[in-house]
């Protein structure tokens, strides 16, 4: 590497390591178009280009980078992200292929071959693979380096077990399910969750003490991860415990929403359009305000309220402009509140996010809107779940095509009424 190539590849590190992309791009495109030879710039753009949601730009720095460098395991894995997003299933799996016969170890690669196997069904070997997500570079850190020993579905007989919450709010969410299953191989359960969920988990089954992420846990036989559980019960698509609902709303908070909501106007409508922005798909799962807005029109039919919190600029702009929905964004709630919200509406409308497997874990109406290439959880081409009875899918036709999803969640919402 040439002292000016080192020089920008040293520029580069601080953004790319933040994820800040928006500042990385043109850093990056700048650096090419200077004539630096080295490929890691191409492969750095394709990264950035795919988290920033574009996944054809991706494709073509990334095909790029495959060439310059053919032995780099980790460009061929995200040049397979990109074409499965791209729907060009043929190449992502070769491209697959070819980073795990580089290097058969490459965590990375062995999760994008564990989703592929869990969105097309393949659960028995899917649940396997996916015990490499804690060896990637994203999301090592969530393992849990504790002297007891990992459970394996082996008879508890009085032992206490350790379950802890690793990803997102939906992932304890959805996963907190298999408690109950745990505690009747006769374990004394202690759920270790996070604290926004906590209130809606003091009445699960089976659970003997549930403590918060900040807590240091009680002493403990064993422990397992929560997204692991399906894995240790060997969870297929006939065997997943889809039992509804499985969370507990406290009912001071039901009282205190049912009085801040007052007498309905008409059929209630929760909606969220956005999730968290930092995480890794956010441009595709979430959609833009100004977009989702279309659904929102003035009606004395139908009362819209707002779910999500986190709201963004835009979003805040154009709820200033729409001052019949309502919005219950900035007060201050746990998941404990969102729930009580939530079982008050008539119908969830979300996109990807932990507000849609609250409303499926309580068992209420609720429709997701997905992108193209949803996430594993949601499996392929179906329009219901198995994991939330009353949830129904509706995917974009065509990739970033929303303007079709709300246009059926439109025509539906209509039936609705009538």
């Amino acid at each position: 590497m040439n002292p000016y190539t080192a020089a920008l590849h040293d520029a580069l590190i601080p953004a790319l390591e933040a994820g800040r992309t928006e500042e990385a791009i043109p850093l990056l495109k700048l650096a090419i178009q200077s004539g630096a030879d080295d490929p890691f710039f191409l492969y750095a753009l394709g990264n950035c280009q795919f988290l920033a949601g574009d996944c054809a730009e991706a494709a073509i720095a990334l095909t790029t980078a495959t060439r310059m460098d053919p032995t780099r395991a980790e460009a061929f894995n995200d040049l397979a992200a990109a074409l499965f997003v791209l729907g060009r299933d043929a190449e992502a799996l070769a491209c697959l292929s070819r980073s795990l016969t580089l290097r058969p170890d490459l965590p990375e690669a062995q999760e994008t071959d564990a989703m592929w196997l869990l969105r097309y069904g393949q659960f028995h070997e899917g649940w396997r693979k996916y015990e490499a997500r804690f060896r990637t570079r994203a999301n090592r850190h969530l393992w849990r380096a504790f002297a007891q020993p990992n459970w394996e579905g082996e008879p508890l007989n009085g032992r206490a077990i350790l379950l802890h919450a690793e990803q997102g709010l939906g992932d304890a969410l959805q996963f907190a399910r298999y408690a109950p299953l745990v505690a009747a191989r006769g374990g004394r359960v202690i759920l270790q969750a996070y604290a926004e969920i906590i209130p809606l988990l003091t009445k699960l089954p089976g659970v003997a003490r549930l403590i918060d992420t900040a807590t240091t846990p009680p002493p403990f036989d064993v422990h397992c991860s929560l997204l692991s559980l399906p894995r240790v019960f060997g969870t297929d698509l006939d065997s997943i415990p889809a039992a509804v609902p499985y969370l507990t709303v406290p009912e001071d908070r039901m009282a205190r929403w049912r009085n801040t909501l007052g007498p309905r106007r008409g059929l209630r409508v929760g909606i969220a359009w956005s999730g968290n922005p930092r995480h890794r798909d956010d441009a595709r799962r979430s959609i833009p305000f100004d977009v989702f807005a279309t659904l929102l029109t003035d009606r004395p039919d139908i009362e819209f309220h707002v779910l999500q919190t986190g709201l963004r600029a835009p979003d805040r702009t154009g709820l200033q402009d729409r001052p019949y929905v309502r919005n219950h964004a900035d007060i201050p709630q746990d998941f404990g509140d969102a729930g009580a919200l939530v079982s008050l509406m008539d119908v969830v409308i979300s996109v990807d996010t932990s507000i849609a497997h609250l409303a499926g874990a309580l068992n209420r109406p609720v429709w997701l809107l997905l992108a193209h290439l949803a996430d594993w959880r949601w499996l392929m081409e179906r329009d219901d779940s198995p994991w939330y009875p009353s949830m129904w899918l509706l995917r974009q036709p065509e990739r970033g095509d929303w303007a079709s999803v709300l246009s059926v969640v439109s025509s539906r919402l209509q039936e609705m009424l009538a």
